[in-house]
């Protein structure tokens, strides 16, 4: 048991040491509230403010002072949390390193049975069968996947509604939340989107505030080829296959988006079409990959590698199974929007703890991850941080009392 309370203890202190630049060491106000909620995420794998206040409280009286106190922080409209996420966003983008993969994609918040949750829309529900549509909020994400340190976090975790104010479109978002995120890590990584990013609008601001990325293109997207005519992406991929020679099980076409299609007021930019060898199944019928990319090919890597990297983009389906299973951040019960904003910002700070804890504590991180007693059925294909996630929340249960006064009287 001994050990066990010094890895608890070790944690909290750890925990107190990545949050401190972030002024969450504060010992009353919003900011103590955020630590509080951030540990009640690594700690309980929940974002349940009720769960979070268990941590340190002992009596029923103090609990319910305490989740009183933390939903009024949560959802207080005259503390501008700007800076503070803002912060939270440049210290885990400071650990994305040139050629780490940055996936990014779009998930959905259920709230099926809920009745009084602000500003929430109709979604269509992908985890349910037959997708069908439910109350709840989008979420725009972006994920870090280090490939050489198997960590994976989340970077940003947006949610948006149709109904809040000042909405004006997806794009809109999309648009503002991308050049934020390349402010943050200051065009390190390699982003990678899937055929949702596939928007003449989506690909203008690609052009215009990443250097490398790569995204998943439609068949009938439209590309100007290496004579100057204009076929489908399908057409380039077919022509390539049979006249370009493969290298890694693909092959390459040098292609531009038409000028009147996307908007690019310094001209066309040079791009690559990488297209694999290779088919793979999909709801019965033979599909290709066609992978339009920016700043990769003939620059430090070749068509296999493309192709690997886009591959890894299932990393960020990877985040959000853990963010549902490990975290279980659906189950939030804020009521107010803003509530809902800083408890995501929270999730992603708890990730970045996780991910450097495995990336910087590797001891620390394998004697927590023998705290799981069960054995994973999912064998070698196992979610990164999933192990060690259970190991600090299996920690903490045995160490309660010696580790979590610490935190909540820092």
């Amino acid at each position: 048991m001994k050990y066990v309370r010094d890895d608890a203890q070790r944690l909290a202190t750890l925990l107190l040491d990545y949050i401190h630049p972030l002024g969450m060491a504060a010992t009353a106000g919003p900011l103590r509230a955020m630590r509080e909620l951030t540990a009640g995420v690594l700690f309980t794998g929940s974002v349940q403010l009720t769960n979070a206040a268990r941590l340190f409280c002992h009596t029923p009286a103090e609990l319910d002072e305490a989740v009183k106190r933390l939903s009024r922080h949560l959802a207080d409209p005259h503390w501008n949390h700007q800076e503070w996420a803002a912060a939270v966003l440049q210290q885990l983008a400071d650990a994305v390193a040139d050629d780490d993969l940055i996936p990014i994609d779009g998930t959905e918040l259920a709230k099926p049975y809920s009745r009084h949750m602000q500003y929430q829309c109709t979604i269509r529900d992908a985890s349910r069968p037959g997708n069908p549509l439910v109350d709840g909020y989008w979420c725009f994400g972006a994920y870090h996947w280090q490939p050489r340190n198997a960590t994976l976090s989340p970077l940003m975790l947006r949610p948006w509604s149709t109904r809040q104010p000042r909405f004006l479109s997806e794009n809109d978002l999309t648009d503002r939340w991308l050049w934020t995120l390349r402010q943050a890590t200051a065009g390190r990584g390699i982003w990678l989107i899937d055929r949702g990013g596939d928007r003449p609008e989506v690909l203008a601001t690609l052009l215009r505030c990443q250097a490398r990325w790569i995204v998943r293109v439609r068949g009938d997207r439209g590309l100007i080829g290496p004579d100057g005519t204009r076929r489908s992406a399908r057409q380039w991929g077919d022509w390539a296959l049979a006249n370009r020679k493969p290298r890694g099980r693909a092959v390459s076409v040098p292609v531009k988006l038409p000028a009147d299609d996307v908007a690019q007021p310094q001209g066309p930019a040079p791009l690559w079409l990488v297209v694999p060898t290779y088919t793979f199944q999909r709801d019965g019928r033979p599909e290709r990959w066609l992978l339009l990319t920016r700043g990769l090919i003939d620059q430090h890597a070749g068509p296999r590698q493309v192709r690997h990297f886009y591959a890894l983009r299932w990393r960020g389906e990877d985040a959000k199974r853990f963010l549902g299973q490990i975290w279980h951040v659906e189950r939030f019960l804020t009521r107010s929007f803003l509530a809902l904003e800083r408890m995501l910002w929270c999730v992603c700070l708890a990730g970045g703890f996780l991910a450097m804890l495995r990336r910087e504590k590797p001891q620390l991180a394998k004697e927590l991850e023998q705290e799981v007693t069960y054995w994973d059925k999912d064998g070698p294909v196992e979610v990164p941080g999933y192990r060690t996630a259970r190991g600090i929340h299996a920690a903490a249960l045995r160490t309660r009392d010696w580790a979590m006064p610490v935190l909540n009287n820092a």
